[in-house]
């Protein structure tokens, strides 16, 4: 039998849960939106760095896309959207990491790859949440690993951790 105390507190956090989700504000996957907001855009990001796989923007835009279908309600729009995502590659650059000396010679144990994107976000309901923020991230891989032999698997996790990054400050506010 289950004492008075134990139903009361069941029945309260069944409530509290019921409310929570189905008032569109707050999900236990964390995204926080406006229950006015249906509807976000999300524009091609140009590679202006110049450097990286020939499809390099259409891996990231796809992320985008794919990550907020994915993890919110919103719909994805291509343009006039209640949220605005547009953005830029500014970064696609592998460098020499974790120098040490032999000799004479200075050689790389690592190269370290930086992908970068800007990012301009604006929430046509609430403007104090627009924001215009370069995001960063790195990942570390052998000397042997250049520019032109990076694995696409690797491109596609530093975006997803990019788009990752991006989703946190636009929609689950963290």
């Amino acid at each position: 039998m289950i004492s008075r105390t134990k139903s009361l507190t069941l029945c309260l956090t069944a409530l509290v849960f019921v409310c929570c989700t189905a008032c569109g504000i707050y999900s236990f996957s964390g995204v926080n939106v406006d229950p006015s907001i249906r509807t976000i855009s999300i524009q091609t990001f140009e590679n202006s760095a110049g450097e990286g796989p020939s499809n390099l923007t259409q891996i990231v835009t796809n992320n985008f896309k794919n990550y907020y279908q994915r993890n919110t309600n919103l719909t994805v729009l291509q343009r006039d959207g209640d949220l605005q995502l547009e953005g830029q590659i500014v970064t696609f650059t592998l460098t020499p990491n974790a120098v040490v000396r032999e000799g004479n010679i200075d050689q790389a144990t690592l190269n370290r790859l930086t992908l970068g994107i800007q990012i301009r976000y604006t929430n046509t309901v609430d403007p104090e949440q627009d924001f215009d923020q370069q995001f960063t991230i790195t990942e570390e891989f052998p000397p042997t690993v250049d520019i032109t032999s990076i694995p696409p698997a690797a491109i596609e996790r530093m975006t997803e951790r990019l788009v990752a990054d991006v989703f946190n400050k636009t929609v689950a506010n963290w």
